[in-house]
């Protein structure tokens, strides 16, 4: 499956490398581990998104790493982007049909 929005590409990069710091193939391997297999995240776009974030100042590498780890800013950006997603998914759900029943009326 492909993320389609950088919000949520960044939210799930920011909660990758908050439980395991990592390079851009760590982080990938992660995200994939933990969608079991449904989202696959390309090098590049992992690598873009991390330099993004970088820059930023929600994630960096420490001296003599390869990893990346969260600033004290991406842990705050990740809590609320979550918190956000959250209810997002919640109005999502409100709104659609009940029992999965998408046939018009």
């Amino acid at each position: 499956m492909r993320v389609r929005d950088r919000a949520t590409l960044d939210l799930l990069i920011l909660a990758a490398v908050h439980d395991e710091p990592g390079d851009g193939a760590a982080v990938a391997g992660l995200v994939r581990e933990r969608s079991g297999g449904v989202v696959e995240l390309g090098p590049g776009t992992v690598h873009r998104a991390l330099h993004r974030l970088e820059r930023n100042r929600l994630v960096h590498r420490p001296p003599g790493t390869t990893g990346y780890r969260l600033r004290p800013s991406g842990t705050r950006v990740l809590r609320r982007r979550r918190r956000d997603f959250e209810q997002w998914v919640d109005v999502v759900k409100a709104v659609l049909p009940a029992g999965g029943d998408d046939r018009g009326r």
